[in-house]
């Protein structure tokens, strides 16, 4: 089990020791300071889930200790909870003005303690799950659901980055599985499905990093190749369509094999994207009109 860590900074031995007894538990480690300074420095080495901390210490006090841990991006997250003999309003407010999430007052009574601990837990844990979720929410947004490649509206945003940024040359492939209809028709949309994910997976692994490969839609994959030759465009190409072409699928025992066309152009700055995405399309239309399984590479006019 991951433990989460309170970092205590009291400069007395006695406190830190009932704190450390009240609150360590199997999911939850105590480290122990005794400084303002010594926290902050700790506190940005370790990056604990919670910090308690004492306002009067030697040094810099617990006021000055947050308002430093607050103007940091290091920790400035972190939740801070005073421990604190001055309970008047006054102090309070200037504890909460310098940043502190919470306070305890000295002598504090355990039950409390841990309440308070237990209540900021609780929100580190929900706002952990809701960064989670929106993490979640945002790859869907850009990813599609079957084969977990980049999708269309990724694609032409990550183009248009390139397109932008760069001045050196940008290759478009764009692969269509040739028969897919009768592959779903004889074996079921199951194994279409397969194949789909199968060639998502092969195009991937030969793909360099700095390249960009997305579902475009259906049956049909597209590549983004930045900063190669015409000749290596279609080259990769054709490799892309030898290794689908070689790989053997399997259907309840029935093997069976499938093939790619592909389209490729060099990007043109002087026309817009959806240009471009028609000339890359009109390349596939030739291959496809001609017998399928073959690249077709369009010549800048």
């Amino acid at each position: 089990m991951e433990k989460d860590t309170i970092l205590v900074v009291d400069d007395s031995d006695i406190i830190c020791s009932i704190i450390k007894g009240i609150l360590e538990s199997p999911s939850l480690h105590i480290d122990i300071v005794h400084s303002g300074e010594e926290g902050i420095t700790i506190a940005k080495e370790l990056h604990p889930t919670l910090i308690l901390l004492d306002i009067i210490m030697s040094g810099i006090d617990g006021y000055e200790t947050c308002r430093i841990l607050k103007n940091s991006d290091e920790t400035k997250d972190i939740p801070v909870i005073f421990i604190t003999g001055n309970n008047d309003p006054k102090s309070i407010l200037k504890g909460f003005e310098v940043g502190a999430a919470d306070y305890v007052s000295k002598p504090f009574i355990p039950e409390e303690l841990k309440a308070r601990v237990k209540v900021h837990m609780q929100n580190i844990k929900n706002q952990r799950e809701l960064h989670i979720l929106m993490q979640e929410l945002k790859e869907m947004a850009v990813t599609d659901y079957l084969t977990k490649l980049h999708n269309r509206r990724y694609f032409m945003e990550q183009l248009q980055v390139f397109v932008t940024e760069s001045t050196s040359d940008i290759f478009l492939i764009l692969f269509d599985i040739d028969n897919f209809k009768k592959i779903n028709d004889i074996y079921g949309h199951n194994t279409g499905d397969l194949v789909l994910v199968t060639i998502s997976k092969i195009l991937k692994l030969l793909l360099r990093k700095e390249d960009i490969l997305g579902r475009w839609g259906g049956e049909e994959f597209m590549i983004c190749l930045p900063d190669v030759t015409e000749n290596a465009a279609i080259d990769f190409a054709n490799r892309f369509r030898q290794e689908v072409g070689g790989y053997h699928f399997n259907c309840n025992g029935t093997v069976f094999q499938c093939t790619l066309t592909g389209g490729v152009i060099q990007y043109d700055r002087s026309i817009s994207l959806e240009k471009n995405f028609t000339k890359v399309d009109q390349a596939l239309y030739v291959g496809k009109s001609s017998g399928k399984n073959r690249c077709i590479y369009s010549y800048p006019k």
